[in-house]
């Protein structure tokens, strides 16, 4: 299992570089952060936890780039509901 990051996504692929799954985003608050926009994994590729493993590496990718997430995606709202000690990862907006 291999993750890439291409324009405007994370994919993971198999050895054969075929897509088991992909995080869609944009880029919002001036390249600063993250809008994440879908989750998704292959048919065959479900039951093994693949959303959790790109959500996990997506999130420390950000955190290392010190940008903060918007989750647009319910995987990802979801995913941040059952892990509150990643609040600071959320974008705030200026109220």
């Amino acid at each position: 299992m291999d993750f890439k990051w291409l324009e405007n996504q994370l994919i993971c692929q198999d050895e054969h570089e075929e897509m088991l799954g992909n995080i869609g985003f944009k880029m919002i608050n001036n390249e600063q952060t993250y809008v994440i926009e879908h989750t998704w994994v292959a048919d065959k590729a479900r039951g093994q936890g693949l959303a959790e493993k790109m959500t996990v590496f997506f999130l420390e990718h950000a955190r290392s780039e010190k940008k903060t997430i918007l989750p647009l995606c319910s995987y990802t709202q979801n995913y941040f509901k059952k892990h509150p000690e990643l609040e600071t990862l959320l974008f705030k907006q200026a109220k």
